[in-house]
């Protein structure tokens, strides 16, 4: 049964971002491995006036990568997610047209959508009118966050959930936060996954040298977007009382965002910026190397999904000390893979990686070693062969 599927995404690699929702791509391209025929909309800011989204204007129309079709549609979008209570009904508006014309040259049987909201509300009134099942994936802050934020957000929450043919969570965690919004809404779990041909173990003096790193300090990594959410201060107020037990130390953080100049001003202020490395962000294929070349990656999560970066730390056999959010608990094993702490609690993220880092080095060996036997469950071939699977069903 040859299946073509529609994947609509605001997160999606772009050429301003390429690593915008890069976890997207890779299911994609899992599933395209899987004889899936899968084409890309992806709704981008359109807004004249805002010289932060003038990059935008200059995208092309069309893009190919990893042999799958993205086509990058311009939608009214407002600063500082003003109006964002609006912005399913626009995703709707600008992708409307556009799906007319790509039904003729590729009859898509089935729509996926990421994101309940504002993604999926705009799918289930796409529904309506091209009368195709449409599935939506929820991550994490569009069930945990988006909705409280306005009770228009909730409403065309809740309206998508009763609307959609399935939801789809990342993690149990977010099941049940959907299922609080609309009791008995058809959900199912299917965890994210990493690529095990990309991230794998490889010795950690060989990472550093490849990016030219010192091979004599012990190294924290994160990784991600520079956003409040991802709870990087209090990874700071840690890593400053870290500091105090050892200077051979160093955090890098891998990522961009609105809160980079405020992150460099804590660090510089509390003494750290010495042993603290902003070093932006970085091409995917590079990211492998970067776990390898740490001894523990960091989550220090206010809210999440199920990370990918916490997978592919697995994959690389490293240990992980993350916050007790969202999914994160269903695959990190307390004190058998990382450390499980509470978000914005600095005293004991800064024990955790004290524990790892200076204490007791050989239990991050062995954390990282039970951490890669279990990471071969979560592999993109395995959530691509679900969610085919789940396709089949609906169709």
């Amino acid at each position: 049964m040859s299946l073509n599927i529609l994947v609509i995404s605001h997160m999606y690699p772009n050429p301003a971002n390429p690593m915008s929702g890069i976890f997207v791509h890779n299911q994609v391209k899992a599933l395209k491995a899987l004889e899936v025929n899968c084409q890309v909309v992806s709704p981008i800011p359109r807004f004249p006036f805002y010289p932060k989204w003038r990059s935008f204007r200059r995208f092309p129309k069309v893009a190919t990568m990893d042999g799958i079709p993205i086509r990058y549609v311009p939608t009214w979008m407002f600063p500082g997610g003003l109006f964002f209570q609006a912005y399913g009904y626009l995703y709707f508006q600008s992708l409307h047209e556009k799906l007319e014309k790509l039904r003729e040259c590729f009859p898509f049987d089935l729509i996926h959508c990421h994101t309940i909201y504002p993604d999926g509300y705009a799918g289930s009134l796409l529904k309506k009118t091209f009368q195709v099942p449409v599935v939506s994936t929820i991550h994490g802050s569009d069930i945990r966050i988006y909705p409280f934020r306005s009770r228009g957000v909730f409403a065309r929450t809740e309206s998508a959930l009763r609307t959609l043919d399935h939801v789809v969570t990342v993690s149990q965690r977010l099941k049940r936060d959907a299922q609080q919004i609309v009791a008995g809404v058809e959900a199912v779990t299917i965890y994210n996954g990493f690529d095990p041909q990309r991230f794998y173990p490889r010795p950690l003096n060989e990472a550093r040298q490849k990016l030219g790193l010192p091979k004599e300090k012990k190294h924290v990594l994160f990784i991600g977007n520079f956003y409040k959410v991802k709870g990087i201060e209090y990874l700071l107020q840690a890593f400053a009382k870290l500091i105090h037990q050892s200077v051979d130390v160093q955090l890098y953080l891998l990522g961009d965002g609105p809160l980079r100049s405020q992150l460099k001003k804590q660090a510089r202020e509390s003494g750290i910026q010495k042993n603290v490395q902003f070093v932006g962000r970085k091409p995917h294929d590079e990211i492998p190397w970067w776990i390898n070349s740490c001894d523990v990656v960091v989550l220090p999560s206010l809210s999440e999904g199920l990370p990918s970066v916490l997978l592919e730390a697995m994959g690389c056999g490293k240990p992980v000390v993350a916050t007790d959010v969202g999914g994160i608990s269903e695959v990190l094993q307390h004190r058998k893979t990382g450390f499980l702490v509470e978000p914005k609690n600095p005293e004991a993220l800064a024990h955790c990686l004290s524990t790892l880092l200076v204490e007791n080095e050989e239990l991050a060996r062995d954390m990282g070693e039970r951490a890669y036997s279990e990471s071969g469950s979560y592999t993109w071939q395995k959530n691509a062969e679900k969610m085919k699977g789940l396709y089949q069903d609906l169709l």
